[in-house]
């Protein structure tokens, strides 16, 4: 590892002595992604990094960004999901509360611009109640120039900032995922989630549907989601990464 990323690393640890921050060259990154290795992704990221920005109040996602499509990176990257149609854009912001947690039924692909954390955890301790334990997630730091692949169904959500000013970073998914639900979709969803006559849900996970395929279960705390139909069912500490300072 460079020297910068291990000062970078050993000072996020510093600043969070309660959270166990791991890299992602720890075996147990594995239940979740893999790192990837591509053609073309400096370039990528010096695009990426000149030509989007951070806001200071809140995080902006853009699915689709046709300047990062056209690059000669997206082609591999296209290669990732089988060559079916994919979109390249980005988020970026000010990040540092875990808020919520998603996921897809396909991979994703996650750059990081700048230094970053991702909070992870998985499918399976969603609780048949469609409740989370936050004290599950694990913390795990992505230095500039990182590219991952995130397993189908990996719990995640918005990157965490390392340095005060932000976070930025890559997002590709297949083309449509986040596009927003038709109300006949949506309303089917909730009739699937609540189930009809008392007999019970006849698929709970329906509940979590919040956008094309996007699962969410969002933390309390995070009224925005709930009060646009995210299920509030992550139990515990709303997790926070604090920047480092110095």
């Amino acid at each position: 590892m460079e020297a910068s990323k291990v000062m970078s690393i050993d000072s996020i640890r510093k600043a969070n002595p309660g959270l166990a921050i791991r890299t992602l060259d720890d075996p147990a990154f594995a239940a979740y992604g893999r790192v990837l290795d591509l053609e073309g992704l400096p370039g990528l990221l010096e695009l990426a990094d000149r030509i989007t920005g951070i806001e200071p109040d809140a995080n902006r996602y853009v699915a689709s960004l046709p300047e990062l499509e056209a690059h000669p990176a997206a082609l591999p990257l296209g290669i990732l999901f089988g060559g079916s149609p994919i979109q390249v854009g980005y988020c970026n912001g000010p990040n540092s509360r875990l808020n919520g947690l998603e996921y897809h039924k396909s991979t994703e692909v996650d750059i990081a611009v700048t230094d970053l954390v991702l909070l992870l955890g998985k499918k399976r301790d969603i609780a048949p109640d469609l409740s989370y334990e936050a004290r599950r997630v694990e913390a795990y730091y992505l230095p500039a120039g990182a590219a991952i692949e995130l397993w189908p169904e990996v719990l995640h959500f918005s990157p965490c900032k390392v340095h005060p000013r932000g976070f930025k970073s890559i997002i590709v998914l297949p083309r449509g995922t986040n596009e927003a639900l038709t109300q006949k979709e949506l309303t089917a969803a909730r009739d699937l989630g609540r189930g009809q006559g008392g007999t019970g849900p006849r698929d709970p996970e329906a509940r979590l549907l919040f956008m094309k395929n996007k699962w969410l279960i969002a933390h309390p705390e995070r009224a925005i989601l709930v009060e646009r139909g995210a299920w509030p069912g992550i139990r515990g500490e709303n997790i926070e990464v604090k920047p480092i300072t110095r």
